[in-house]
């Protein structure tokens, strides 16, 4: 009950002003192709599970021999029986509080690493990947287009919201590989 108010509080918690530095102005005219270490998000949506998986090949070819982090919820672990060249974090819904934001002593592991790009594969808001984005350590940002992103991406993609979802991450990936 009330689950949609609470995953709206905890986005707006995870908006408001931390203690960290503000993040340094980047270049986007190789940090895409320029990155090392990655940490995709996968979508909490069951719907996009099917072509997600396609992006997530082009994202494992791209940092072959690199570093590719993926992390999703427990209930997203049929796709990550399809993935075999990436380190998984799965989050279960014991290590998240009431308004669905991790418990930051769950997710010690995954804050204190560094990594050059976090991809955000949802189409909109989810208080988990909203928290990731404020407290993870990248400097390149990149999220799907939508209100209150400016808090969370430094690079935001606006894809057209009549297209299917294969065709937005097509576009998606696309446009990170001109950078």
């Amino acid at each position: 009950m009330f689950e949609k108010q609470r995953k709206n509080l905890g986005i707006i918690l995870t908006r408001l002003p931390s203690r960290k530095k503000a993040s340094k102005p980047i270049s986007f005219s190789k940090s895409f192709s320029n990155a090392k270490t990655a940490l995709v998000i996968i979508p909490e949506s069951p719907e996009q599970h099917s072509v997600v998986a396609e992006t997530i090949v082009l994202l494992q070819n791209k940092f072959q021999g690199n570093k590719l982090t993926l992390v999703g919820k427990e209930a997203q672990r049929g796709i990550f029986n399809t993935i075999n060249r990436s380190n998984i974090t799965t989050i279960k819904n014991e290590q998240l509080n009431y308004f669905f934001l991790p418990k930051k002593n769950e997710i010690n592991a995954l804050l204190s690493q560094k990594f050059d790009l976090l991809l955000d594969l949802n189409f909109s808001l989810v208080p988990f990947s909203a928290y990731l984005c404020r407290h993870i350590n990248a400097p390149l940002k990149v999220g799907f287009s939508q209100e209150h992103a400016d808090a969370f991406y430094n690079f935001q993609f606006n894809a057209s919201p009549n297209r299917n979802a294969k065709w937005r991450y097509e576009q998606l990936f696309k446009t990170l590989s001109m950078f």
